[in-house]
């Protein structure tokens, strides 16, 4: 009885000695599925690239465009760096021209069967008109050679018998009479259109014209009819104090009909003297009138050169007389040399 009972205390031991089974905590291994790892996912919140490329991308785009119109704007200040350029600086008058005062225009226009340009003032005053040219281009091209020569300076003033003064325009070298100016009472004042012209000269307007009124036209074609010739008549050469060299024409009576422009030799002189007598004989005469309602003869050659003008008269009548006068007596006159 006493071994009974010890077997079965032993038996009750073992069972509670061997709690090895306690290894089934084995289970440790469900954490290695590491179901952290399902958290992970939560990446998942990868809506917030999703703002990275519809919210960042499509402002960057809008930029863009932006200095798209910045550009646009740039053109804008391109014309304002055009009037830099500043015509204005170039000669004074141009400072003028941007005040208004002086932004005068030119015109190119038909008249006594020549083509003609005429230069005005901001008040529409006439200022000067031009010499003939036989097409409308020459005309064009004669503004360019009239302002270079006006920024020459060749200007000289002529008082006629009758106390009328004018200005006149001469090419650089006074080979060519370019343009006269109007009348006026005294030297002067002459010499103060000589100045206003300068001022407006530097105008780029051309305005082409197809006629001018009727009330405007300065200059016509003169018809001739037979003269007699008179041998009684005399051209006079002579130096003057500035040492260039003129012809006058005087009628049998000592009236003065036309002088010359300066030469600069009396083989010049002489020269422009058989010039004048062939454009005589070919009749190339045309009577012009200024605003004052003076009248002067002007002589072309045969190549629509004016190289003469005449005396200043008070009506048409007096002046037409005079052109008889010069075809009567030039082509004989006896060529006196004045001491």
């Amino acid at each position: 009885m006493c071994f009974r009972k010890l077997f079965r205390k032993h038996e009750k031991s073992v069972p509670q000695t061997t709690p090895e089974p306690v290894k089934t905590p084995a289970p440790e291994p469900k954490p290695e599925p590491k179901p952290v790892a399902q958290p992970e996912p939560k990446p998942e919140p990868k809506p917030e690239p999703k703002p990275e490329p519809v919210v960042q991308p499509e402002p960057k785009p809008e930029p863009k465009p932006e200095p798209v119109v910045q550009p646009e704007p740039k053109p804008e200040p391109k014309p304002e760096p055009k009037p830099e350029p500043k015509p204005e600086p170039k000669p004074e008058a141009a400072k003028s021209t941007a005040t208004g005062r002086y932004s005068g225009k030119y015109e190119v226009f038909p008249e006594a069967g020549l083509f003609k340009f005429r230069l005005k003032a901001s008040n529409g005053e006439i200022l000067v008109v031009s010499q003939g040219y036989s097409t409308r281009n020459g005309a064009v091209t004669g503004i360019e050679t009239f302002k270079k020569n006006v920024e020459g300076g060749l200007f000289e003033l002529y008082t006629d018998k009758s106390g009328y003064a004018q200005f006149m325009l001469f090419s650089a070298n006074k080979s060519r009479l370019l343009s006269t100016g109007e009348f006026y009472d005294t030297e002067a004042r002459a010499a103060s259109a000589v100045e206003s012209v300068k001022k407006f000269a530097g105008n780029e307007k051309i305005v082409q014209l197809d006629e001018i009124p009727a009330t405007e036209v300065r200059e016509e074609l003169v018809t001739l009819g037979p003269v007699e010739q008179n041998a009684n008549g005399k051209i006079e050469i002579a130096v003057g104090t500035n040492k260039e060299w003129t012809f006058t024409l005087k009628a049998s009576n000592g009236e003065v009909l036309f002088m010359s422009n300066g030469y600069a030799s009396k083989a010049g002189v002489l020269a422009g003297l058989e010039s004048v007598k062939k454009a005589v004989e070919a009749g190339g005469f045309r009577v012009s009138m200024d605003k004052q309602k003076r009248y002067q003869f002007r002589i072309y050659a045969t190549n629509s050169q004016m190289i003469m003008t005449g005396e200043t008269y008070p009506n048409r009548d007096s002046c037409l007389s005079a052109v008889d006068s010069v075809r009567r007596f030039l082509p004989t006159a006896k060529v006196v040399e004045k001491k």
